[in-house]
């Protein structure tokens, strides 16, 4: 079975990475002929060390049950190494087990970071709850709004800058978004897109509701979408990826193979979004996408 690739973020990414690979292949990880390392002392993590992890996954494990790879940090990638690094991901082979770090999260480009699962590391959860504590929010609160905000730590000031009720205000924005038609959904999304609470709630409900949309519902959605402009596309792709990864749609309408070949989609649209493909378009292929053929 193939395993979503972890990324490790925060304080102690690294020795949390290696740690990893330990529990997979043991104690002699560092030297074991399972294990590849790409971590560069210093400068980029270019192209050619990428080639050269993905010649190396092709071929089976010569003495443990897994291979793995050990990559980062994940913010110095160039962006032809992360477009190599993406088909990796994506298309990894069952004996291969891919783990990530990085230093600084706002740096990873969105096609790497959605394609994989956020693991926090100790010192960065912790120093986040410590500033929503600090600004008043409970233990309950403050773990809420760290799972909310997931892979966007920047966005902690939605909650800093004033003292918010985020429990209250998730169960009154699931409750507005709940059953509305598909055309509402998009325009609700696309004007809380700075919100990252309500803008994860309205797009929950979105990514639900796209597999059984008519096709003229969906792509009335896509244009009002659109017609927000670029970011409200962007936001759209990062939170189905995200939804489609972290939280997952199974079930007669989306089996798994369906859900994971679509958050890929999303996930290598958002890179194309970045260099310039026509938004409307874009949104369309990805919404539609588990109808193709």
């Amino acid at each position: 079975m193939t395993m979503i690739p972890a990324l490790y973020v925060g304080p102690g990414a690294k020795a949390a990475a290696l740690a990893a690979a330990t529990a997979v292949l043991g104690n002699a990880a560092a030297h074991h002929l399972d294990m590849r390392l790409l971590i560069p002392d210093r400068g980029e993590l270019g192209i050619d060390l990428v080639r050269d992890v993905i010649l190396w996954a092709r071929y089976g494990p010569v003495r443990a049950p897994h291979k793995v790879a050990v990559i980062g940090p994940a913010e110095r990638l160039t962006r032809e190494a992360a477009n190599a690094l993406l088909k990796l991901l994506e298309e990894m082979p069952p004996h291969l087990r891919a783990v990530l770090f990085a230093e600084a999260l706002d740096r990873v480009l969105p096609t790497v970071r959605s394609r994989c699962a956020l693991v926090w590391c100790s010192g960065a959860l912790a120093q986040l709850q410590a500033a929503l504590r600090g600004a008043g929010y409970s233990d309950d609160e403050s773990a809420f709004i760290a799972a909310l905000l997931d892979d966007r730590v920047e966005e902690a000031a939605a909650f800093l800058a004033e003292r918010r009720d985020p429990l209250r205000e998730w169960e009154q924005a699931n409750s507005e978004a709940q059953g509305l038609p598909l055309a509402e959904l998009a325009a609700g999304f696309a004007s809380c897109t700075r919100d990252p609470l309500r803008r994860r709630a309205f797009g929950r409900h979105l990514a639900q509701a796209l597999p059984r949309a008519a096709t003229d519902e969906v792509l009335a959605a896509m244009e009002r979408l659109a017609d927000d402009g670029k970011g409200a596309v962007a936001a759209f792709l990062d939170e189905l990826a995200h939804f489609l990864v972290v939280e997952g749609v199974t079930g007669p309408q989306l089996p798994p193979d369906a859900r994971l070949s679509w958050a890929r989609k999303a996930s290598l649209s958002r890179g194309e979004l970045d260099d310039n493909a026509n938004p409307r378009l874009l949104a369309e292929v990805v919404a539609l996408w588990p109808r193709r053929g």
